[in-house]
């Protein structure tokens, strides 16, 4: 029975050495304000997106999910061109790219807008608009997951 076990696992070991992962670059969420709210809520939403932000690292599953921190952006791309954030997601070795922003236009609405670039290619493979209800850390854990989900869906590979 050892030997079986053996024999099953170096049977494996040179398809996982061979298997290439498939590698997605999450780049700083945006975020744009036009609610004209009275309060000064940045660090509220500065701490929101960086939830929404582990919650895609930590919830897309489609191999490696490879964080991109704003220093990095700042210090490649400080002009953020496409072109150049689409480098910096290559030379991360990245295969796709996931951008996304967040508009709120009053503390009952907010928007999200994906897309989501193939980096070798330079192309758009995936755009959503997603909207969610209310400006708290829940209503915005259950964005992030539902916009997890469907990147995971969306970013999966499929059967050939």
């Amino acid at each position: 029975m050892l030997r079986l076990m053996v024999l099953l696992l170096a049977l494996t070991l040179p398809l996982a050495a061979g298997a290439q992962t498939h590698r997605v670059a999450v780049m700083p969420i945006k975020f744009l304000d036009t609610s004209h709210e009275p309060e000064d809520q940045r660090a509220q939403h500065e701490a929101r997106l960086s939830l929404m932000h582990s919650v895609l690292k930590d919830e897309v599953a489609v191999g490696e999910v490879v964080e991109i921190q704003p220093q990095e952006v700042s210090a490649a791309c400080p002009d953020e061109t496409p072109e150049c954030l689409l480098k910096l997601a290559a030379a991360q070795g990245s295969d796709h790219a996931i951008f996304v922003s967040v508009l709120k236009t009053s503390t009952l609405i907010m928007q999200i807008y994906v897309q989501v670039m193939d980096v070798r290619e330079s192309r758009l493979v995936l755009r959503r608009d997603l909207s969610f209800r209310g400006d708290n850390d829940e209503s915005w854990r259950r964005a992030a997951r539902f916009l997890a989900d469907v990147l995971t869906t969306s970013l999966a590979p499929q059967p050939e």
